[in-house]
């Protein structure tokens, strides 16, 4: 065999399983279509976890120092009520970065530091098949000449389209369709808030949000109802600017400020997982699993399956038996996603606040010390049966021991 993996895809999902697979000493190819500084549809958002894992990969470092602001808190507009907290506990960040860098960074530590070989312009066209099991793959170039590459194992880490899960026949299991469709784009010159933080807003049916990338420029998104589809998909950048300047506040930060470059976006994405592994393939990032973006989870979710997967494909490589090694990474790859998958799609689906809870809402935020009051009944009330939804109280349990840890910790620092 040539390599003991070939990763068809090099962005998140597949420059960071190529980085992993290279610090453990093994011969890797890292494939893709594109060329690379290039751009791509992305939610753009590292949500602290994902902050964590690139620092683990060795790239948080150049990552942040075209001067990425530290997001640190998270603002929640419903209607014209703002609910402000932090982001995780105290001292995580989340970040929003360009794609093109972001891919680029990870790119260059796998290559650059692991001796992974990546040919750009390159594009899977076909699996080799021996006895039942993946031996290689077909690739072609831009110009047209083909190369058969033989590998231990190929990875497709091609998205949500992927040829590699096409070609196995890796079947799908959680399916739910498209929900909203999503459109953002890059604005210079929105008025900031004075410290950056994520800001969420809830209106209309709608779900829209303010990235803040470096200073003074801004990634503005929305997901909106289907039925809005044809009219943004007429006309993308009249249609996001119009509806974020009826964002509580958005008018007037968006007075003096210039987009760059034109709106982008899809009708939805299609959420599912599928089965990752089979004889002599496995798949990671959206090709594996893929849901709604309205958490800016991705990224978060395509380091998660490089950890987990690395270390599966290793102990395989290194002669453990394959079938019992992956059936466990798949154990461990569920275990780890669908908690996240299935709040995705119940938060997605939920609808606004009704007239009647929202003025319920804004009569406490109307009076301090009724929100005082409701900080001392706030627990028992999300933890009386019925109140939430299934499955995310065991999410907001564990958030509320990082918060308990994290104030344990400070008080126990001695005063300066």
């Amino acid at each position: 065999m040539e390599y003991d993996a070939v990763v068809v895809g090099a962005r998140v999902a597949g420059s960071s399983l190529a980085i992993l697979l290279g610090r453990q000493g093994r011969r890797v190819l890292l494939v893709d279509r594109d060329y690379f500084p290039s751009d791509t549809l992305s939610t753009h958002l590292l949500q602290p976890p994902a902050v964590e894992m690139l620092d683990r990969l060795g790239v948080l470092a150049e990552v942040e120092s075209s001067g990425l602001r530290r997001l640190g808190r998270l603002r929640t507009y419903l209607g014209d009520v703002v609910v402000e907290g932090p982001l995780r506990a105290p001292g995580a960040y989340a970040l929003c970065a360009r794609r093109d860098r972001l891919d680029m960074a990870l790119i260059r530590q796998a290559v650059g530091r692991h001796g992974v070989e990546l040919l750009e312009r390159t594009s899977a066209h076909g699996l080799v098949w021996e006895d039942g099991r993946v031996t290689g793959v077909e690739l072609r170039t831009a110009s047209g000449a083909g190369r058969t590459v033989r590998a231990r194992v190929v990875v497709g880490a091609d998205g949500r389209h992927s040829r590699v899960a096409e070609w196995t026949g890796a079947a799908r299991y959680e399916e739910t369709p498209a929900l909203r469709p999503v459109y953002y784009a890059y604005y210079r010159g929105v008025t900031p808030q004075p410290t950056p933080a994520l800001e969420v807003f809830y209106q209309d049916g709608r779900i829209g949000f303010v990235l803040p990338m470096e200073p003074g420029i801004d990634c503005l998104a929305l997901e909106v109802q289907p039925e809005e589809f044809p009219a943004f998909r007429a006309d993308p950048d009249g249609r996001l600017e119009a509806v974020l300047r009826t964002l509580p506040g958005m008018a007037t930060r968006l007075a003096d400020a210039e987009r760059d470059g034109p709106a982008r976006g899809i009708r939805g994405v299609e959420n599912y997982l599928r089965i990752p592994y089979g004889p002599g393939w496995a798949l990671t990032g959206d090709a594996a699993f893929c849901k709604d973006s309205s958490t800016g989870t991705g990224i978060e979710d395509a380091f998660r399956q490089s950890f987990l997967l690395a270390d599966a494909l290793g102990a395989a490589l290194d002669g453990e038996d394959w079938e019992t090694t992956m059936a466990a990474y798949h154990r461990r790859r569920d275990e780890a996603v669908l908690p996240g998958y299935r709040s995705t799609l119940t938060y997605t689906r939920t609808d606004d606040p009704s007239p009647e809870a929202l003025g319920w809402l804004q009569a406490v935020a109307a009076n301090a010390g009724l929100v005082r009051l409701l900080g001392q009944a706030f627990p028992a009330a999300v933890q009386a049966p019925g109140v939430l939804p299934a499955g995310l109280l065991p999410s907001i349990e564990r958030s509320v021991g990082r918060f308990a840890a994290a104030r344990d910790a400070h008080a126990d620092k001695p005063a300066a």
